[in-house]
């Protein structure tokens, strides 16, 4: 009895998520807070790996290549491509799990699409995405769907005036609320992308995230980095306190954590991770050059 429990043992499946020690992270393509206890989560080459009990563990299995992640209230959104080795197809077109990845739910495109711009509504789970190129539903350009891929509706863009854009977010519960950002500054809509009005920054927005009452931005002026929170009924600007970080190193993702208002993560071009857990006054870093401990 004693043989055959410990032969049996070791055919056990391992915890799904494990400590990730000594681990580099080379590519960091999206970022969030997920699950019940709005965890810091972010999504990288080798699969998702969140951060908790002041260290960071990653999954043990199905460790797919996540673009364009969007974590929203059960559980979260994403495209991009399988691991090495597993039966899916590549692209994952429009993928969901409620389950940190342990499933997926394919939705739009599985086999055709790999979406690198996605965005989400975090309370209503509508998805946004920039297409880059033409596929047998949708053409090239931004689009939005409530229904989990199954109908899309183009953006209209009326008012934008941008030839290139940086990025763009969804409000966490409106999700008629989208903020496009780049060199001119944030354009806002608050029709679903039909009508946009600037508000105009000094120089470029380098990464955005909504708050329930704010938009928080990263800015790229002379060389250096600053953090500023727009209010969404009066448009007044406020500089908030930003890590130490110049032009070699800015910030590609900011995240609000939706479940705490006072908690927000930064990542940077050269994969550091920044955390702040007292509205932005303080930042402390949790990963640098994606080098786990």
């Amino acid at each position: 009895m004693t043989l055959l429990l410990a032969a049996c043992s070791n055919d056990e499946p391992k915890d799904y998520f494990v400590k990730a020690e000594n681990e580099t992270i080379e590519h960091i393509h999206g970022a969030g807070y997920w699950g019940e206890e709005g965890t810091p989560v972010i999504a990288t080459h080798g699969g998702p790996f969140e951060y908790r009990d002041e260290g960071w563990y990653k999954t043990s299995r199905n460790n797919h290549d996540y673009m364009g992640f969007q974590a929203t209230k059960d559980g979260f959104y994403s495209s991009g491509h399988p691991e090495e080795g597993s039966d899916l197809k590549n692209p994952l077109g429009l993928v969901k799990s409620a389950d940190k990845g342990e499933s997926l739910e394919k939705l739009a495109f599985y086999g055709v699409t790999d979406f690198h711009y996605l965005g989400a509504s975090y309370e209503t789970g509508t998805v946004y995405t920039y297409n880059e190129a033409k596929n047998s539903k949708i053409g090239q350009g931004f689009f939005y769907s409530k229904n989990k891929g199954k109908d899309w509706t183009q953006l209209e863009l009326n008012g934008m005036t941008s030839s290139s854009i940086g990025g763009f977010d969804i409000h966490p519960s409106k999700d008629n609320m989208i903020a496009i950002y780049g060199e001119e500054g944030i354009f806002l809509s608050e029709n679903y992308g039909k009508d946009l009005s600037l508000i105009p920054t000094t120089a470029m927005v380098t990464s955005l995230t909504f708050k329930k009452d704010s938009m928080v931005y990263s800015m790229l002026e002379n060389d250096k980095v600053s953090l500023h929170e727009i209010s969404l009924s009066d448009k007044q600007d406020t500089t908030l306190t930003a890590p130490s970080i110049d032009n070699e190193n800015v910030p590609i993702y900011l995240e609000a954590n939706p479940l705490n208002d006072g908690q927000m993560m930064m990542v940077t071009t050269k994969n550091d991770v920044y955390v702040s857990e007292d509205k932005e006054t303080k930042w402390n870093k949790v990963l640098s050059n994606g080098e786990t401990k």
